[in-house]
């Protein structure tokens, strides 16, 4: 009989093993950091713009010589001094007729009256001479008027007085001088100091769009009316980039404080 021979048997054991699937690269984080780093530059770039930096520097050009211009004007002197004049007596001379034989001495101060009323008194005495055969004796005495003012300027024959029986006094010739008191402006020093202080004030308007070489040479004239005159010498230079910031004449030069854009850094990338 026969035996049949068994095969020993094999255990075979299986696994199962998910394959892991192919991972794609990750897009959107470095666009992302791309498109962050794009606006920034932007950004600086823009506000760079808009915010540029500056810086300043001294400049020395030469001057350039304009024409010389004359500037006038003509300011009137106000008087502030007043002066009051008192016044004046009329003053005349008195002619005196004697008939008598005998002389006569008149004293200083004699007082007569005129026809308009107003009276005159000597200022000195006088002997007056004696009439005789040929005619009167005949003497003159000064006098002035009593009160002051016009209404002592008598006129010719106001006065004709007889004096005692034999002395006539007449005034053959008007009285003059007599003024009423008055008062006049008279100007000061400080009226013309004040009238070129107005004159100069207005003349530096004129002055104050350009740029002085040296201060302007000042003439005056004039006494009521002070005239003022003005001759000046202007400066420019050519136009440079950037703002001026101030200026300074020195000399034929001027020397300039200037702001502008300061210049980009050179980078070098090794």
């Amino acid at each position: 009989m026969q035996t049949l021979r068994e095969d020993p048997i094999e255990t075979i054991h299986l696994y199962m093993v998910r394959e892991e699937e192919e991972r794609k690269p990750y897009v959107l984080l470095p666009l992302f950091f791309a498109v962050l780093c794009l606006a920034s530059i932007i950004g600086v770039t823009a506000y760079s713009g808009n915010h540029p930096l500056y810086e300043q520097e001294t400049v020395r050009v030469p001057a350039i010589f304009l024409p010389p211009k004359h500037f006038s004007l003509r300011v009137p002197v106000i008087p502030t001094g007043v002066k009051t004049y008192p016044a004046t007596f009329a003053n005349g001379t008195l002619t005196i007729t004697n008939g008598s034989v005998v002389s006569f001495h008149m004293p200083e101060g004699m007082i007569f009256t005129a026809s308009n009323g107003s009276e005159v008194i000597t200022t000195e005495s006088v002997d007056v001479p004696a009439g005789n055969a040929t005619g009167f004796g005949v003497a003159y005495v000064q006098a002035r008027s009593v009160t002051a003012g016009v209404n002592g300027n008598i006129s010719p024959l106001a006065i004709d007085a007889v004096y005692g029986t034999s002395l006539y006094i007449r005034n053959y010739q008007a009285f003059k001088g007599g003024e009423e008191s008055y008062s006049k402006a008279f100007i000061q020093p400080q009226d013309v100091n004040l009238a070129l202080s107005q004159a100069r004030a207005v003349l530096t308007e004129h002055i104050l769009s350009g740029m002085l070489y040296r201060p302007c040479s000042e003439k005056t004239f004039g006494v009521q009316t002070l005239q003022v005159s003005w001759t000046c010498q202007f400066i420019t230079y050519k136009p440079l980039q950037g703002k001026v910031l101030s200026v300074k004449v020195q000399g034929k030069f001027i020397v300039l404080e200037v702001e502008h854009v300061a210049r980009p850094s050179k980078f070098v990338i090794r």
